[in-house]
């Protein structure tokens, strides 16, 4: 994992890659090759009171060749 401090607008650069996102600031803090590389800034306790708009969240950015990415988690 590579800490950084980019603007969203910025994306693009980081095709393929998982990334942080703080959607307060709307930077990119965060950038890795697995999301277990950024698990830890993006993992909370169920009692975490926090607002979900206030969390950093991951997301993978596509290649431009690749449509949006759908993240499915089994419920079992």
């Amino acid at each position: 994992m590579k800490k950084v401090n980019i603007s969203t607008n910025k994306l693009d650069k980081f095709a393929g890659k998982w990334v942080v996102i703080d959607p307060q600031k709307d930077r990119v803090i965060a950038i890795g090759e697995t999301l277990r590389d950024i698990g830890s800034l993006v993992t909370r306790p169920t009692t975490d009171k926090h607002p979900s708009g206030t969390v950093p969240f991951a997301h993978k950015v596509p290649r431009a060749d690749e449509g949006p990415y759908i993240l499915w988690v089994n419920p079992t």
